[in-house]
């Protein structure tokens, strides 16, 4: 199954969405490395997350295609049907996007939160 122009604009779009937030958590993660480094303590289980698998992030720009495609065959959907599945499938994308990007910030600012919190204490 196919999609046609507006289905792929739309799953185009998702998939946009994603890959800018893979580059993100690419771009961000790399900086903090160093300092995490220099902590010798060891790591949230978030960071550390983040900090050693943040190249599958590149692999979420897949899923608003796969959850359309997998959608719509099991539904054997009509044109309209499938458009809103496209439709669908780019608010769980940018849904996801807007979820990634401030945890991944998060992730990398635990660390310093936890130090912190042993300098305060």
């Amino acid at each position: 199954m196919r999609p046609n122009i507006a289905e792929t604009w739309i799953l185009g779009s998702g998939m946009g969405a994603l890959l800018l937030a893979a580059l993100v958590v690419n771009l961000i993660v790399p900086q903090f490395e160093d300092v995490f480094r220099g902590f010798g303590a060891e790591l949230p289980w978030l960071t550390a997350v983040f900090a050693r698998h943040r190249h599958l992030f590149f692999l979420l720009p897949l899923l608003p295609p796969l959850l359309w495609w997998a959608m719509a065959r099991h539904a054997g959907a009509s044109p309209q049907a499938r458009r809103k599945l496209a439709v669908l499938a780019l608010l769980l994308a940018l849904g996801l996007t807007f979820v990634m990007v401030p945890l991944t910030i998060i992730a990398m600012y635990l660390p310093i939160f936890g130090l912190a919190g042993v300098v305060d204490g």
